[in-house]
């Protein structure tokens, strides 16, 4: 973990892995990028090998889960990356099903331990987001924005955004947004290269620059 321009930034490379079979016994391993305790806001890369089965289950806190790479087959539906598991507070999901190794983004608020709610949700918010069915808007940057996430995951906010070879994030101009995962693509922050699944929070609102030399597509997570 390092600091610059305003940025916290944490490398996949250096990321602390847990064996989730110690956990709950799940064939998978989940990675920490942040523990953000206030906001009881956890996000995790979570990675299922070929083949496996995360069952149905439930749990106190909700999620939205985001597919990086390859793809997982939930309810006769495939997603594929940037499509989204929104995973409700005591609401039963799943199961899901990883036929290839399979990557994902977690972001979770409130506890993620499974099966531990005694009284189960009466309203249902449990949700497949296909990124393809959702629109991209130009941003105020000369970027390209889609919301996967609106509603139904607490104060999560969840985009998909899109800068073009050469593009930037002018200083100042996301200090609203919690942190970033570069799901594709490389980043420049100061002297910091940067590259795909590397992880940016926002420490301050006046943060630098954050340069696109050959075009990227964050994942972005904004507590409202």
């Amino acid at each position: 973990m390092s600091h610059k321009a305003g940025f916290e930034i944490v490398r996949v490379a250096d990321i602390p892995w847990e064996d989730r079979r110690n956990v709950d016994n799940w064939p998978s391993r989940a990675g920490m990028y942040c523990d953000d305790q206030p906001n009881q806001l956890c996000i995790r890369l979570i990675d299922y090998p070929k083949g496996s089965t995360e069952p149905r289950h439930v749990h106190g806190g909700m999620h939205a889960t985001t597919v990086l790479k390859h793809h997982t087959i939930v309810d006769g539906v495939t997603l594929r990356p940037l499509d989204v598991v929104l995973g409700p507070s005591n609401e039963p999901h799943g199961p899901l099903h990883y036929p290839d190794s399979c990557q994902l983004l977690s972001a979770f608020q409130g506890s993620y331990y499974h099966s531990e709610v005694e009284k189960l949700s009466t309203e249902k918010h449990y949700r497949l987001i296909q990124q393809e069915q959702l629109p991209w808007v130009a941003g105020a940057n000369g970027e390209q924005v889609k919301t996967l996430v609106d509603r139904g995951c607490g104060r999560l906010l969840v985009q998909a955004i899109k800068f073009a070879p050469g593009g930037t994030m002018p200083a100042r101009s996301y200090g609203k947004m919690h942190s970033a995962l570069i799901a594709f693509g490389s980043a420049e922050v100061d002297d910091v290269k940067l590259g795909a699944w590397d992880f940016l929070r926002v420490m301050d609102a006046a943060h630098g620059v954050v340069k696109f030399p050959q075009g990227a597509t964050l994942l972005a997570l904004t507590m409202r």
